[in-house]
């Protein structure tokens, strides 16, 4: 794969650059095309550095806080950004910044100097600097876009959550009860030894099961270890890739938690991209592109390829996967009323909400089943150890009979 550098021009006519990704000068040209992108020139470029982005979420967002100031105050954005990069502790936002201000006073629009560094960044992130550069709202924008920002940052940490709060009570309860067969049980086998009764078979199982617990937690550490080898090694196939978003969406709580967060970070990023003034095919393509998943990005599609043959995304979005028919209702409703973006902010707004709703129930389901499972382990085991003792006292009762 090789990276190209492009200038071209959008349907609605306004100049854009930006880099893009393909295996060959051809399928450059073929990608740019499906964006809707008119190549007036395209060069071979130097790859980007791997596996980091320019800057950090974080970093990103203060910096679009600072460049709505200095936009709103009506300051030259050059000094003031040269300004900012001097109180800026962060090594990598001060030299992104100042590489900015070189090609500002060079005479590089901003969204051009951004799209010539705009890896790792969000999507079209250049793209929404213009659109707020030629509207004449460009701090309004970027709050918009940090609050968008900030929105899926919220949402990585509730699946982080989702996933490590199982993990957690799982390990509290593997420890409770490896301490059990580890340290109680070899006790109790000592103490057994000495009755010199037949034990119940209660008894007998939770002791052979102690014999061999080493090498019972043995085999299910390189069962979990297999299992997250072959769960890791499907994300290097598309369909591999779907196979894990459809065990995801099956898992229950956690599946509602993904599926909600995808769908909002998809409207969150077709109504950014909207508003932008991103035809509404174009805009879904990449709001599916940007969530990452396989099964919405095939939806996105489609739905696109419907309305660029002017059909009903509503009827398109009836029989979709994962993109809800209210996003296609939403379309059919506020498409003719300029307010298509407005209504699915809402509704991605919605879908966030559900997401922290399923994030609670987990946490007010997952904490009493601990204790079920765990109470009701330490009532089987105490019950095991017991037994023996009820059963020396009936035979020293019955001999003394």
């Amino acid at each position: 794969m090789s990276w190209f550098e492009y200038e071209g021009l959008t349907p609605g006519g306004t100049a854009i650059a930006g880099r893009v990704e393909a295996g060959s000068r051809e399928r450059a040209v073929e990608d740019l095309a499906q964006m809707r992108i008119e190549v007036r020139e395209l060069r071979v470029a130097e790859a980007p550095p791997r596996g980091r982005a320019a800057i950090s979420e974080d970093d990103l967002v203060f910096f679009n806080e600072q460049l709505a100031s200095l936009a709103e105050a009506g300051i030259a954005l050059d000094d003031g950004l040269a300004q900012m990069a001097r109180d800026i502790e962060s090594p990598r936002l001060r030299g992104w910044i100042n590489a900015l201000v070189a090609d500002l006073r060079s005479g590089i629009p901003l969204d051009r100097a951004i799209a010539a560094r705009e890896q790792g960044l969000p999507l079209l992130y250049s793209r929404v600097i213009r659109a707020g550069i030629d509207s004449g709202e460009l701090p309004a924008t970027l709050l918009n876009l940090n609050q968008h920002l900030r929105l899926a940052g919220n949402v990585r940490r509730l699946i982080w959550e989702v996933v490590s709060y199982p993990l957690l009570v799982a390990c509290i309860a593997l420890t409770v009860i490896s301490a059990f067969f580890l340290l109680v049980v070899p006790h109790m086998k000592e103490i057994f030894a000495d009755f010199g009764t037949a034990l119940p078979g209660l008894t007998t199982l939770l002791l052979k099961t102690a014999d061999h617990y080493p090498f019972i937690l043995l085999g299910a550490g390189c069962a979990v270890v297999v299992l997250v080898a072959i769960w890791t090694s499907l994300r290097f196939s598309e369909s591999g890739l779907s196979l894990r978003e459809g065990i995801l969406m099956c898992t229950p709580i956690i599946g509602r938690v993904y599926r909600a967060s995808l769908i909002a970070r998809f409207l969150r990023s077709v109504s950014i991209g909207v508003a932008a003034g991103i035809p509404l095919p174009q805009a879904m393509r990449l709001g599916g592109g940007a969530t990452g998943s396989v099964r919405l990005a095939a939806d996105a599609e489609r739905l696109a390829a419907e309305a660029e043959r002017g059909r009903s995304v509503f009827i398109a979005s009836q029989t979709a996967g994962i993109i809800p028919p209210l996003f296609g209702f939403c379309v059919q409703v506020a498409v003719g009323r300029d307010a298509l973006p407005t209504a699915i902010s809402q509704l991605a707004r919605s879908y966030e909400n559900r997401a922290f709703h399923a994030q609670s129930m987990l946490r007010v389901l997952l904490f009493p089943l601990l204790i079920i499972v765990v109470g009701g382990f330490l009532a089987f085991a105490i019950v095991g150890m017991f037994l023996p003792l009820v059963t020396l006292i009936n035979s020293v009762s019955s001999g003394g009979a």
